[in-house]
């Protein structure tokens, strides 16, 4: 005997950021190499009081033969000339030209030590605020960097760094409108640099506006197609639109480019099952699984249940017979996943079996006593369909998808008028448009 697993309810396609994540901000790693950087970085005094300590004329013989050191291309000659300086210790100007090398020359530590020196001279100090927090964000420091570069933005820092780098943090900390507006305002600035376009692109995906980020990712691409992380952030859009077949492309050229994670190579599967490609959804389902970095057995159980549900049934067993092998010690999950395909392709009543024993150690899960409610009814033991329905109903991330199987099961003994309340009930909870024409036809018949 086989049946249609018609209870089956739908799963959702994972993202290709890691399950049930959003994927972070983008590394700006290539950043730190840009002039603008390096620029603003070491950049030279202005005549604001307010914001930048006055120098000396001590200081500035100091600072004039480390600038000639460094003219000369001689970068330890300047940090020594500044470290040897008799007023190091209480000028906050040097203290910050040395720290700007220091962190140039990657001492993180001592130039943070020299930032935070000229800070506590001089808390005012802008582009002190500004530097020790590129150096936290360098070292993934985001909540250490962020009140620095609010700051410096108080006492009017404006330039492109800082404003790109305060998105990033926004974004590091999911506060997506304000990392838009700050991209948005480093890009008149630094109109060329790529990160701060990236940036609004990942913010306005964040937000709801998939075609406008869209559009962003394809105009970065045509700059850079060999950037393969805006290949996965343009599948990632095109998912959220429902293009599926884009989506796939997408990710293919990230794939090529080994660029494509295990958590990627899942939901590539995903979107080739879910489009009837099972054989290449096999492909990229094995490596998600056997990869160093593999995915979590819970995502390489969902892979197989993903297979069940669009009735490929064959790559399912395949599917969970690898799943097994990978993860010996966690491989009595797989039971149920098991069991349905064992509806299919072998013994029903064991299979139906095997359901009962999952549900009797798991009660809460409402999946399974709607697959089970499913075989109940094909052999016609309607009233043992009927509770095992109303069991999962009980439970709220089920409840829809069982009222709508109990308004199928009326239908069926012909008690029309209790199916149409059990559609409705579904409907309320869990709007689908093929339910509501079924609910239609089926009002037609109580009339």
């Amino acid at each position: 005997m086989r049946f249609l697993l018609s209870s089956i309810l739908m799963l959702p396609l994972l993202a290709f950021s890691e399950p049930d994540e959003a994927r972070p901000p983008l590394p700006i790693d290539s950043l730190w190499k840009s002039e603008s950087f390096l620029k603003t970085l070491t950049g030279s005094y202005g005549i604001d009081s307010r914001i930048e300590p006055t120098i000396t004329v001590d200081e500035e013989n100091y600072l004039k033969d480390a600038a000639a050191a460094m003219a000369a291309d001689d970068r330890e000659k300047a940090i020594q000339v500044l470290t040897d300086a008799e007023i190091s210790d209480r000028s906050p100007a040097i203290a910050f030209q040395l720290g700007s090398l220091l962190f140039e020359d990657g001492k993180h530590e001592e130039a943070a030590t020299f930032f935070e020196s000229a800070l506590k001279q001089f808390p005012n100090f802008r582009d002190a605020h500004r530097n020790l927090a590129i150096l936290h964000i360098q070292q993934n420091e985001i909540d250490e960097a962020f009140p620095h570069l609010v700051r410096a933005v108080e006492l009017g820092s404006r330039e492109g760094l800082t404003m790109g780098l305060l998105g990033y943090c926004h974004s590091a900390r999911e506060n997506h409108q304000a990392a838009l507006d700050a991209y948005r305002l480093a890009s008149l600035t630094q109109p060329g640099e790529r990160q701060w376009k990236t940036g609004q692109a990942q913010a306005l995906s964040r937000l709801g506006d998939t075609k406008a980020a869209l559009s962003l990712f394809v105009d970065l691409i045509k700059e850079s197609p060999e950037d393969f992380n805006l290949w996965l952030l343009r599948g990632d859009a095109h998912v959220d639109l429902d293009n599926d077949i884009a989506a796939i492309a997408s990710l293919e050229v990230a794939r090529r480019g080994e660029s494509l994670s295990p958590a990627g190579s899942l939901s590539l599967g995903h979107l080739f099952a879910r489009n009837g490609l099972t054989e290449k959804a096999l492909l990229n389902y094995f490596t998600a699984i056997q990869s160093e970095n593999r995915v979590s057995f819970p995502d390489a159980v969902h892979a197989v249940e993903y297979l069940v549900q669009h009735g490929d049934f064959e790559s399912g067993k395949t599917l969970a017979d690898s799943v097994k092998s990978s993860y010996e010690e966690e491989s009595g999950s797989l039971a149920r996943a098991e069991a349905l395909i064992e509806m299919q392709t072998g013994d029903p009543e064991s299979a139906a079996k095997k359901l009962e024993d999952w549900i009797a150690k798991d009660p809460t899960d409402g999946e399974s006593l709607i697959h089970l409610a499913g075989y109940l009814e094909a052999s016609d033991r309607i009233e043992e369909a009927e509770m095992r329905l109303e069991q999962a109903a009980s439970f709220p991330d089920h409840e829809a998808a069982a009222k709508k199987r109990l308004g199928q099961l009326k239908v069926s003994a012909g008690d029309y008028g209790a199916a149409v309340k059990f559609l409705e009930q579904s409907l309320s909870l869990k709007a689908d448009e093929a339910t509501e024409e079924y609910l239609e036809a089926v009002r037609e018949l109580v009339d």
